[in-house]
């Protein structure tokens, strides 16, 4: 396999912090009066940042802005990334290999950038990367427009380059516009793992899974 780069998705792909986005929301909704369903985060999984803040704007009559919203979301989970969340296991046995293949990596989240280095620092993750682009400055990951930015910064083609995602949507967008995908498990897409796997290129039920790893060398 000749590889000339790998993107790699945060929540739920290289840690274990899809908890934060389905409470982070109904915890906000709250705060502003209102009464959010559980499953809210189904409901906005495949929006961007803002237009899920105006969504629950409206849904639920709030008295702010989405602007508050979004600031209110981020403030709740910015010292979750600084000082808790965990890798994904195996994350770090993979990023290993990637280096040793001299194969540059990046991060294309919907999260913050900044939150994203955070935590790659704190769980010492961050020496593999070369960036952290996030889906606020490049749209939301129904649009390809973050891996593209991604691929160019890695200096690769997209038919040469390994996107690593959790959801299916993102997983989807990254495989129609001509990228190579490994789909990843995370308990919190149960329902979509056969979906997943249909449409990758690999499944990968931990990122250190050995077939995977043997067939990058």
């Amino acid at each position: 396999m000749k590889l000339e780069g790998a993107i790699f998705d945060l929540d739920g792909t290289l840690t274990d912090s899809m908890h934060i986005w389905n409470e982070a929301p109904k915890a906000l909704v709250r705060q502003f009066g209102g009464e959010p369903p559980e499953d809210l985060a189904e409901d906005i999984k495949e929006m961007g940042r803002r237009e899920a803040s105006e969504y629950m704007v409206a849904r639920f009559s709030l008295p702010c802005t989405p602007e508050q919203v979004m600031d209110g979301v981020n403030d709740l989970v910015t010292d979750e990334y600084r000082d808790k969340v965990p890798m994904k296991p195996g994350a770090d046995v993979l990023l290993e290999r990637l280096a040793a293949l001299g194969v540059p990596c990046g991060i294309a989240t919907a999260s913050e950038a900044f939150q994203a280095r955070d935590a790659m620092v704190r769980l010492g993750l961050w020496k593999h990367f070369l960036f952290a682009f996030s889906s606020l400055q490049y749209g939301s990951k129904s649009r390809p427009d973050v891996y593209f930015a991604a691929a160019r910064s890695l200096g690769s083609v997209p038919e040469h380059t390994i996107v690593f995602e959790d959801a299916l949507h993102a997983a989807r967008t990254a495989k129609e516009a001509g990228f190579l995908v490994a789909g990843v498990y995370d308990p919190s897409a149960e329902g979509d793992q056969e979906a997943l796997r249909e449409i990758c290129d690999w499944y990968l039920p931990r990122l250190d899974d050995v077939n995977f790893l043997t067939e990058l060398e």
